[in-house]
């Protein structure tokens, strides 16, 4: 049995994603495809459009067999911790013989490479790293730069061929999170095999759906990316979303679509905004010394928050004023939504000491992929969370700490979403895990 992982948000899916499965199923002859998937907040700071049950079923609809949530305190972080809870959370699972990313490149041996050097820290790369961090550069300008330095100095003719690529390489999204993976795998010694696919098609930034401005007159099937989908659904009414779907028939595997089209018909989307009024509240009620210990801050974003906050209007608007050279957009808006969620730097120390996953949740599977769960309950040696209520009975109290922030973070997300709704909420303990049938 091969089987198989993928570290992803699925915010929404589309057909990249769906690529990436069948590629999987075909070229490697993986038997099962396991996704380590974020709940109802991603990496990048913000709610995820739909909630982790629809993006399940989208999931298991395109051709996943198991998907399990990556817990938020890790899912909401940055993209090292994000990679390294992914990657830690299939080699605790220890049935799963590789994991399938993309990147902007095809170069497997120069992301390795680059991740190779970012694991063992030489003495140059350090020293270049720190000098241009007291420049003020922010921190991935630093280290893309640190290592051009530290490949100029070599004469090995791979080094000499990185120092040519690496800033191009770090430019993209998904080559940084490439590399992060990688470093995962080195850093815990994995016996798991990496796999690389091209990404082709949409650029992870590329915030158009269709190649014609008219949403009619498509002369070709356009690409799109996750990105864009959200930005088109993010401009036009809840109530006007589902009828405008038709828009992403080229973008999105049919069934993804309908199981959207349906999400639609009785939920709204969710964006950062609609955070705004307990964002604004938690700043009015906590003073600078709290701010500095929210996860990803620093005295000096503390500070900044502090002196801004009868300025602030909306989450967005606030990470807009608040950002700044060396602290990014994303980054001020992983901080922010930290503070809404509770989730402090001593967490992350915390989750750390855990071992970064002490259980396995999940979220859905497949009901024809019954040997696949049979060989995750023979192999693992960390708790299984199938039914959430009964968690408590079996998990450690430290345990139960890190679980009780999942918990937290789907009711408040539901909670926003049933008020938008005009309807009632769902507890996280009465959800089911999905299963379906294709």
């Amino acid at each position: 049995m091969k089987i198989i992982g993928i570290i992803a948000e699925y915010n929404p899916f589309h057909n990249g994603h769906a690529y990436q499965i069948k590629k999987i199923k075909e070229e490697l002859h993986a038997d099962f495809v396991v996704v380590a998937m974020s709940g109802n907040f991603v990496q990048r700071g913000t709610p995820a459009i739909a909630d982790k049950y629809t993006r399940t079923k989208m999931a298991l609809g395109c051709g996943a067999d198991l998907v399990m949530e990556l817990p938020v305190l890790w899912a909401t972080s940055s993209a090292e911790y994000f990679a390294m809870a992914g990657v830690t959370l299939f080699d605790k699972m220890r049935c799963v013989d590789g994991i399938c990313f993309g990147a902007e490149t095809d170069d497997l041996a120069l992301l390795s490479m680059i991740a190779e050097v970012l694991v063992k820290e030489p003495i140059l790369y350090r020293n270049a790293l720190s000098s241009y961090l007291k420049e003020g550069l922010s921190f991935p300008v630093a280290r893309s730069r640190a290592l051009c330095d530290y490949f100029a100095a070599s004469d090995a003719p791979s080094c000499k061929y990185a120092f040519e690529t690496v800033s191009s390489i770090l430019n993209e999204p998904n080559n940084i999170l490439a590399i992060e993976y990688l470093k995962a795998i080195k850093r815990r010694n994995s016996s798991m095999t990496p796999h690389l696919i091209m990404r082709e098609g949409a650029g992870y930034h590329e915030d158009k759906i269709l190649d014609t401005p008219s949403l009619t007159d498509i002369d070709s099937p356009p690409t799109a990316s996750a990105t864009a989908i959200r930005k088109f659904l993010g401009h036009i009414s809840n109530e006007n979303a589902c009828q405008f779907t038709e828009v992403f028939t080229s973008a999105m595997p049919a069934t993804a679509l309908e199981i959207l089209k349906d999400y639609l018909s009785t939920d709204s989307l969710i964006q950062a905004n609609d955070f705004s009024s307990i964002l604004g509240y938690r700043l009015l009620t906590t003073d600078s010394d709290f701010l500095a210990d929210i996860g990803d801050s620093t005295p000096d974003i503390a500070n900044r928050l502090f002196k801004n906050r009868m300025s602030f209007s909306s989450f967005e608007q606030f990470c807009e004023l608040c950002k700044s050279k060396d602290v990014t957009y994303t980054r001020m808006s992983r901080v922010l939504l930290h503070f809404i969620l509770g989730i402090t730097n001593q967490d992350y120390l915390f989750g750390k000491e855990l071992d970064y996953i002490p259980y396995l949740r999940i979220l859905g599977f497949r009901k024809d992929a019954s040997s696949l769960l049979k060989e995750l309950k023979s192999y693992t040696n960390v708790p299984i969370i199938s039914k959430l209520a009964d968690a408590s009975s079996y998990l450690d109290e430290n345990v139960i700490k890190m679980l009780k922030a999942d918990i937290f973070a789907a009711d408040l997300y539901e909670q926003i979403c049933a008020y938008k709704c005009k309807k009632t909420p769902k507890s996280e303990y009465a959800q089911e895990i999905i299963r379906v049938s294709f």
